[in-house]
C-alpha cells in the first residue's frame, strides 16, 4: 500500500502569499484582478495579498463559525499532520521547508494571521460557501484559486463533485481558474484530471496543465488552468 497522510476528514492547514505566489505562478496575475480564493480555509493568503493591494475575497464552509472554534480545530489539525510527517517524510521535498519544525512554524503563522484578519473583516472578505454551490455574481471574480482542495481529496470528493464544482466556478469567474496540486493525497495525478479535461461540458474552455516554481509533495508541482 502506498503510504500517505492519513486523514479522517478535510483539513485547515494555512498557507501564506509567499506559497500561492508560487503554486499558482501569480507574477503574471496584476493587482487590478478580482481574485477569489476557493475553500480557502485557514491560509493567510486573503490576509496578506489585500495588505498588498491585490483584491482577494477568501470562500469557506468554516467561515460560519467563530474565531476561537476555528483556531481550536486548526491546532488540532496541523497536531494530527506534523505528528505523521516524521514516518512519511521522504514523500515529500525539503527545500521550501528546512525540516518539519519550520514547516510547523509557517503553519501556525499562517492560520494565527488569518484568525485576526478573520476577526477583523469578518464576512466582508470571508465569505461562507460550501461548494459545489455559491452565491455570488455571475463573472464577479476574474480569476479563482483552488489550493489543496480538488484532486487532493479524490478519495471522498467523486467527479460529479470537481465537475459541479468547476461548473460553478467557471459561472463565477470570467477570465481563469487555476487548481493546485493536481495529485492525490499519495502523490500521483489525480485519477479526476483526464476525466475533467475532456468532459464535453468544458469544450468550449481552454484546459492546460503549468509547471509551477513549487514543489513540497513530490511529483505536486503542477497546476491544471482553466482559461475561458
Amino acid at each position: 500500500m502506498d503510504k500517505q497522510l492519513d486523514l479522517k476528514n478535510i483539513v485547515l492547514i494555512g498557507r501564506t502569499f509567499d506559497e500561492y505566489y508560487r503554486m499558482f505562478a501569480l507574477d503574471d496575475v496584476l493587482k487590478n484582478e478580482t481574485i477569489l480564493d476557493v475553500a480557502s480555509g485557514v491560509s493567510s493568503f486573503c490576509a496578506e495579498a489585500n495588505a498588498k493591494g491585490y483584491n482577494v475575497t477568501a470562500s469557506d464552509k468554516i467561515y460560519t463559525c467563530a474565531p476561537s472554534e476555528i483556531g481550536q480545530k486548526c491546532a488540532s489539525d496541523l497536531d494530527t499532520v506534523i505528528k505523521q510527517l516524521p514516518d512519511i517524510a521522504d514523500l515529500y521535498v525539503w527545500d521550501y521547508f528546512k525540516d518539519i519544525q519550520s514547516l510547523k512554524a509557517q503553519r501556525e503563522k499562517a492560520y494565527k494571521s488569518f484568525i485576526e484578519d478573520f476577526k477583523k473583516h469578518g464576512r466582508r472578505r470571508y465569505v461562507p460557501v460550501e461548494y459545489p454551490a455559491a452565491d455570488f455574481a455571475h463573472d464577479q471574480f476574474t480569476i479563482s484559486l483552488v489550493s489543496h482542495f480538488l484532486f487532493l481529496y479524490e478519495d471522498r470528493l467523486d467527479y460529479s463533485f470537481h465537475r459541479r464544482t468547476v461548473l460553478e466556478l467557471l459561472r463565477i469567474t470570467s477570465k481563469e481558474i487555476r487548481v493546485f496540486p493536481i495529485v492525490n493525497l499519495k502523490g500521483k495525478r489525480s485519477s479526476l484530471v483526464e476525466p475533467l479535461m475532456y468532459d464535453t461540458d468544458f469544450q468550449p474552455f481552454q484546459i492546460s496543465i503549468k509547471k509551477v516554481g513549487y514543489e513540497f509533495m513530490k511529483g505536486a508541482n503542477e497546476m491544471l488552468v482553466i482559461k475561458k
